[in-house]
C-alpha cells in the first residue's frame, strides 16, 4: 500500500490566498478575464505552495514548483513537482469551484475531478474518446473521462496521448502502444470521495492506495 494525501480547497478562499502567490503568479492572475477561472488560477497555486510547505517543513514563501516538462524539457507546461524533492509527488486539478490536489512521497499520483454538470460539453465526446470497451462498460462518462485524465497527468504526457487509446473501464489502464516514457508497472485507478456534484479519480502506480482526505482552507489561513 501506499499512503496518498487529497486535499481540497473551494475557490472562496481566493481572496486570502492571494496574498501566498509568488509576483509572477499574481501577475499571471491579473491577466484572466474570466474572475471565476482567476480564483481557481489563486486558489491552485496556493494550495499547491502551502501543502508543499506542510510537508517539506519550509516557509510558504521558499516553495518552489518546477514546472519542467519530463517529456521535452519545456519549463512552462510539465507535471508540476517541488524543486529539489522528486520523491514527492503530486497532482493538482480544478473544476467548478474545487480545487483538489493528490500527494505521495510512496507513488508517483494523477488527479482529476470534474463538476457533474458537463452534459453540455461532453454529450459529443463519446464516441470519440471512448473505446468499445468503454462504452460497453455502463459506465458514466465522467467517470471513464476523470480516470483517462488522471492517467495523463501521473505519467505527465497530458493531451500528447489520444484518449482512445486508453482502456479505463477496469480497475487498472489498458494502453495500446505505449509513448516513449510511459510507466512499466501498471496504473491504477481509485475513485475519491469528493465533495457532492463532482466526479474524480486519483491514478497512482501502487495499489491500493490509502488515501486520506483533508481540507486546505486552515492551511491557507494560517500560512
Amino acid at each position: 500500500m501506499a499512503a496518498v494525501e487529497v486535499w481540497t480547497a473551494d475557490v472562496s478562499a481566493a481572496e486570502r490566498a492571494e496574498r501566498l502567490l509568488s509576483d509572477a503568479e499574481v501577475e499571471r492572475a491579473g491577466r484572466f478575464r474570466s474572475e471565476p477561472a482567476r480564483r481557481l488560477f489563486v486558489v491552485s497555486r496556493a494550495v499547491q505552495r502551502v501543502v508543499g510547505a506542510a510537508r517539506l517543513g519550509v516557509p510558504v514563501g521558499d516553495v518552489v514548483i518546477d514546472r519542467t516538462c519530463r517529456l521535452c524539457a519545456d519549463t512552462g507546461h510539465g507535471k508540476p513537482s517541488y524543486a529539489g524533492r522528486p520523491e514527492l509527488d503530486f497532482s493538482v486539478s480544478h473544476s467548478g469551484t474545487l480545487v483538489a490536489l493528490a500527494l505521495s512521497a510512496e507513488c508517483r499520483v494523477g488527479l482529476d475531478v470534474e463538476e457533474a454538470d458537463r452534459r453540455a460539453t461532453t454529450a459529443n465526446l463519446t464516441d470519440r474518446v471512448l473505446t468499445a470497451d468503454e462504452r460497453a462498460s455502463g459506465l458514466p462518462f465522467l467517470t471513464l473521462w476523470t480516470r483517462k485524465e488522471a492517467t495523463v497527468k501521473l505519467t505527465g504526457h497530458g493531451l500528447t496521448v489520444p484518449f482512445e487509446a486508453l482502456s479505463c473501464e477496469g480497475k487498472a489502464v489498458r494502453v495500446l502502444s505505449p509513448p516513449d516514457g510511459w510507466p512499466s508497472a501498471p496504473i491504477h485507478l481509485t475513485a475519491v470521495p469528493v465533495p457532492v456534484g463532482y466526479h474524480a479519480t486519483l491514478a497512482t502506480l501502487a495499489h491500493p492506495p490509502t488515501v486520506t482526505l483533508h481540507r486546505a482552507e486552515p492551511l491557507l489561513a494560517a500560512a
